[in-house]
C-alpha cells in the first residue's frame, strides 16, 4: 500500500503552497498489506498544471522515484511558474498497479506579497446608513429619486415588497461620514485597526450596491472632503479605511444607465450616442439586458470594455486611483467571482502602483485557491490579483461544529486544508468573519435550535468568538455584534447601531475578548499549529518569538481535562475563558466544563521577567 501525507514534512517539504522555482521534495512509503509482500518495481509521480489563462495549454510531467531500500521512494520537482498543480503517485510491480488520490499544489509568484497590517489587529465593518447619524451634517435636497428618511433612529427598517411586489430598499436613517468620524474614539477603544465600509458612493438604495455615480460620495452620507477627513483622523488613531468596490454592475438609476431618466446626461438607455452604451449588453433595447442575477435594477457591465477599464482602473484619474488619493488603504471587491481575470489583473496593477501597501480583498465564499466560477478555474491567489479573501469557510466550519456535527477532527481538517492550499501570506491575512450585511447575525444563528435558551445561545457564541479571535488572519467584526444585536436576513441584519447594549452579557464578553486580543496578538504574526481535536473538542496554538497562545474549546456536555503544553522555562501568564472551568493549582492546565473554552497566553520566564 502506498502511504503519503501531504501535510507531513517527512512526506512533503516545504509544507503547503510554494513560490515558483521552489524545489519540492516528496517521499512515499510502500507498506506491506495482507499477503502482498512483493515490493513495487518502480514508483512514479504524475503532475499536471492546469491552464489558467486563455490560450494556455495544460502541462504534464512524469517523475520516477528514487528508491531507498525497497519501501521508500523519493522525488523532487521544481515548478517553474505560478499556477495550480495537481499530482498523484503510482506504484507498479508485476501484475499490480496502485495509485494514490490526487493532491493540490498551489504555486504563486515569487515576488507575491500581502500587507502585514492585514495579519493582525481588528477589522470593523460598517453599514454606513445605520451606524451613526451626526446632526452636524445637513444633506442637500435630493429630488431625482424616490426615498424617505425615518423620523426615529432605531425603529425597524422597511421590510418586504410593497403592494406591487417591489422591494425598494429606499428607506434611510441618516447615518453619515461625520457620524463615523465622531465614533472614532469608540472604535479605537475597542481595538479597531481597519475600518471597512459598505458602499458610500451615490446610489438609489440604502445599501448602495446600485452605484449611480462612482465619482460622488452619496449626498445623504457626506462629501469627498469628509471622506478625506475620516481617513486622516482614523489614520491618526492607527485605523485604516477600506472601501467596498462594486464594479460588476451599476444601478439602473445612474448616470451610466439612466433607465428612469433621472439624470440630464446620456445614459446607455438613451442610445448609442452615450459614452456608456458599450458598457452594457442589451438583448432588446432598451428594456432587456444582462443584469446581476436577473435583477433589472442592477444592469451588469462588461468589465473588459476598454472605456470601462480606463474609467475605473487605467486612466490617470481613474475611479480607483482617485479614491486612493483621498487616503483609503484599499478595496474589498464585491462579487469577485464575477469579475474577469483581465479586470482583476488591472486592478492589482493600478492599486499597487499607487500604494504597494494597499489591500485587495475579494468576496469569495469558498476555497479561493481552486475556485471554479462560470466554468473557469480562477487564479485569485497566485500573485497577480487578490491579497486576501473573506473567510466564509472558517465561519461555515465554526457553525457546523457548534450547531451540527461537533466533530473537532472534521473542523480542523477543513481549516488545515485552507492552510495547505493558500499561500501563507494570504492565509495569515484572511478576513475572518462571523457575520456581514449578507448574512444572519451571528448571535441569532447561535440561538437557533436553542428553544430560546439564552444561556445555550450565549455559550455557543462565546465558543465561536474564541476561535474567530485567534485564528490566522484579521478578525472582522460586523457593526453592532459587540452590542449583542440580533437580526435575520436583510434588512433585519442591517438595523441601526443601538445606543446601549442589547445583551449586557454578550457585550461584556466582547469587551473582555477584544481587550485580551489587543494585548496578546498585536506584536507579531504568530504561526498557526493544529492541536488535539475530537468529539466536541478543538484545540490549536499560535506561536511567536518566546510566546505562545493556546486555545481549547469543549463544546460537549461533559467535563474535559486540558493540560497546557508548557515547556521548560515557560509559564502561563494570562487567559480569557468562557463558561465554567477549574484551573489546576500550578496553572499547568484546567478542567473545562461543557460548553466552555479558554485561550491561554504562555511566555518564557525570561520574557515574563523583562516585562515586569
Amino acid at each position: 500500500m502506498l502511504c503519503y501525507n501531504s501535510r507531513n514534512l517527512q512526506d512533503k517539504k516545504p509544507f503547503g503552497a510554494v513560490a515558483a522555482q521552489t524545489a519540492i521534495a516528496f517521499h512515499v512509503q510502500w507498506r506491506q498489506e495482507g499477503q502482498q509482500n512483493v515490493p513495487p518495481q518502480r514508483c512514479l509521480l504524475y503532475l499536471r498544471r492546469e491552464s489558467c489563462r486563455q490560450g494556455e495549454a495544460e502541462e504534464y510531467w512524469t517523475v520516477e522515484g528514487q528508491p531507498d531500500g525497497w519501501q521508500n521512494f523519493h522525488f523532487s520537482f521544481t515548478p517553474q511558474k505560478e499556477g495550480l498543480y495537481f499530482y498523484r503517485f503510482a506504484a507498479e510491480g508485476g501484475a499490480f498497479r496502485e495509485e494514490t488520490q490526487e493532491y493540490q499544489q498551489t504555486v504563486y509568484k515569487a515576488e507575491f506579497q500581502t500587507p502585514d497590517w492585514l495579519k493582525s489587529g481588528l477589522m470593523y465593518q460598517i453599514f454606513p446608513d445605520r451606524f451613526c447619524r451626526s446632526h452636524k451634517y445637513i444633506p442637500p435636497e435630493i429630488t431625482n429619486k424616490k426615498w424617505r428618511m425615518h423620523a426615529v433612529w432605531g425603529e425597524l427598517p422597511d421590510c418586504g415588497p410593497d403592494e406591487n411586489g417591489i422591494v425598494w430598499n429606499n428607506d434611510f436613517f441618516g447615518g453619515n461620514l461625520q457620524g463615523i468620524i465622531e465614533q472614532l474614539p469608540y472604535l479605537e477603544e475597542i481595538g479597531v485597526t481597519v475600518l471597512y465600509m459598505n458602499p458610500i458612493f451615490e446610489a438609489f438604495s440604502n445599501h448602495r450596491y446600485d452605484t449611480a455615480n462612482y465619482r460622488n460620495i452619496d449626498p445623504l452620507l457626506g462629501t469627498e472632503e469628509e471622506l478625506r477627513t475620516l481617513c486622516q483622523k482614523a489614520g491618526e488613531r492607527g485605523i485604516r479605511v477600506v472601501l467596498d468596490g462594486v464594479f460588476n454592475h451599476t444601478g439602473s438609476h445612474s448616470i451610466y444607465f439612466n433607465k428612469d431618466g433621472a439624470y440630464d446626461s446620456l445614459g446607455a438607455c438613451q442610445g448609442e450616442e452615450s459614452p456608456y452604451y458599450r458598457w452594457y449588453h442589451f438583448h432588446q433595447f432598451p428594456n432587456q439586458y444582462d443584469s446581476w442575477w436577473g435583477i433589472d435594477t442592477l444592469p451588469a457591465v462588461n468589465e473588459e470594455d476598454a472605456s470601462y477599464l480606463d474609467y475605473i482602473v487605467r486612466g490617470r484619474d481613474s475611479i480607483i486611483r482617485h479614491w486612493l488619493s483621498c487616503g483609503i488603504s484599499g478595496y474589498r471587491l464585491d462579487v469577485a467571482d464575477e469579475l474577469p481575470d483581465v479586470f482583476l489583473d488591472e486592478v492589482r496593477r493600478c492599486i499597487k502602483e499607487e500604494d504597494s501597501d494597499a489591500c485587495i480583498i475579494g468576496e469569495v465564499w469558498e476555497d479561493a485557491s481552486n475556485k471554479i466560477a462560470y466554468g473557469k478555474r480562477r487564479r485569485y491567489l497566485q500573485g497577480e490579483q487578490l491579497d486576501s479573501v473573506m473567510n466564509y469557510p472558517l465561519k461555515d466550519e465554526i457553525l457546523a461544529f457548534l450547531l451540527h456535527h461537533r466533530d473537532g477532527g472534521r473542523f480542523m481538517d477543513r481549516i488545515c486544508r485552507l492552510c495547505e492550499n493558500y499561500p501563507p501570506q494570504v492565509f495569515y491575512a484572511l478576513m475572518n468573519l462571523l457575520g456581514t450585511h449578507d448574512t444572519v447575525r451571528i448571535y441569532t444563528l447561535m440561538l437557533v435550535g436553542s428553544d430560546n435558551n439564552r444561556y445555550l445561545g450565549r455559550q455557543r457564541l462565546f465558543l465561536a468568538l474564541l476561535v474567530w479571535a485567534f485564528m490566522p488572519g484579521i478578525p472582522s467584526l460586523y457593526y453592532g455584534d459587540e452590542m449583542g444585536m440580533e437580526g435575520a436576513r436583510d434588512p433585519m441584519n442591517r438595523k441601526c447601531f443601538p445606543e446601549r447594549p442589547e445583551d449586557d452579557e454578550v457585550a461584556l464578553f466582547y469587551r473582555r475578548l477584544l481587550r485580551f486580543h489587543k494585548k496578546t496578538m498585536r506584536k507579531e504574526i504568530m504561526e498557526f499549529c493544529p492541536g488535539d481535536c475530537g468529539y466536541g473538542f478543538i484545540s490549536f496554538s499560535r506561536e511567536g518569538r518566546g510566546k505562545k497562545m493556546f486555545v481549547f474549546l469543549n463544546a460537549s456536555d461533559q467535563p474535559r481535562n486540558v493540560a497546557f503544553p508548557l515547556q521548560e522555562g515557560q509559564r502561563a501568564v494570562d487567559f480569557i475563558n468562557c463558561g465554567s472551568m477549574q484551573l489546576y493549582a500550578d496553572f499547568s492546565g484546567c478542567t473545562l466544563q461543557g460548553l466552555s473554552g479558554i485561550a491561554v497566553e504562555i511566555e518564557s520566564a525570561v520574557n515574563f521577567e523583562q516585562q515586569k
